[in-house]
């Protein structure tokens, strides 16, 4: 009898620590949908066929061979792309794969994204991470419970990685390659150099393209975080397989990324797209 009210005294405070919890759920949940908006104002400007004629003897064969490839005859222009995926995510080599599941929004002229993303740790334990580049910036902010920060990174680096993000993920909206901030670079009758102009360096990357027309790998060098406030340009790839159509483009629903250590390739994202749709400017 005695323990009745310390087992209603716990029962309180478990209830008041889930109200909380959930709280600062809808409180991030909140956040981010407005940096989608944000991302979704910087849309006015759509792209499409007519941009993409325009440039089309500038651009590299194996890039044309992807184009014609990856867009249908009738493919609309596109202002915002949206999408949800499901997966697998680890943080170091030696960690083991974790469920993740995710949505994403992108701007398709103007350089510009929002990803937000959970992925489960243990029962009842979760990891919230919002990765987004707005205006040029990128912020990388990642939660325990979705209350607890565990990293809130800003910087020229991290604007470095997201606007690389971008262009790596272009290729699931892909009008996006005959913008007027990329540029392109033949390398061989397989591969091309990619550069985006952004607010800081120009970043590059290596897409290569099978005989078929679709894109199968890409290279680059990104930041990568060490700790301690120390980061340093690394190797780091992208795998696009899988091709499907979505909205009259035909694009990889699966990507693998991997950070190409020294001693070793280190693979710690694997997605699959669920759903993929374009000029839908709002959040799921």
């Amino acid at each position: 009898m005695r323990l009745r009210p310390f087992v209603s005294l716990g029962a309180t405070a478990a209830a008041g620590s889930a109200m909380a919890i959930a709280f600062k759920h809808r409180q991030f949940r909140g956040s981010t949908d407005a940096d989608v908006q944000a991302v979704f104002s910087g849309a006015e400007i759509g792209i499409g066929r007519a941009a993409l004629d325009a440039r089309w003897d500038t651009l590299p064969l194996p890039i044309q061979r992807h184009l014609t490839y990856a867009i249908a005859a009738a493919a609309p222009p596109i202002r915002t792309v949206r999408l949800l995926h499901s997966g697998t995510f680890r943080t170091g080599p030696e960690q083991r794969w974790s469920p993740i599941a995710g949505e994403q929004y992108f701007s398709a002229c103007v350089p510009g994204f929002v990803w937000f993303a959970s992925m489960r740790m243990a029962p009842m334990v979760w990891i919230q991470a919002r990765d987004r580049l707005v205006n040029g910036r990128g912020n990388m902010l990642v939660k325990l419970l979705s209350a607890f920060t565990i990293a809130d990174a800003s910087g020229p680096e991290i604007d470095q990685g997201a606007a690389l993000r971008w262009l790596a993920e272009s290729v699931w909206f892909p009008y996006a390659f005959a913008a007027d901030t990329v540029s392109w670079e033949a390398i061989d009758g397989r591969s091309a150099r990619a550069s985006l102009r952004t607010a800081g360096s120009p970043v590059r990357a290596i897409f290569e393209v099978d005989r078929d027309g679709r894109i199968v790998q890409l290279h680059a060098e990104r930041f990568r975080d060490l700790g301690g406030g120390r980061s340093v340009l690394t190797p780091w790839s992208g795998r696009y397989s899988d091709y499907a159509e979505f909205g009259g483009f035909r694009v990889p629903s699966s990507v693998e990324v991997t950070w190409d250590l020294t001693d070793g390739p280190f693979g710690y994202a694997r997605f699959n797209l669920t759903a993929l749709e374009y000029n839908v400017p709002e959040p799921f």
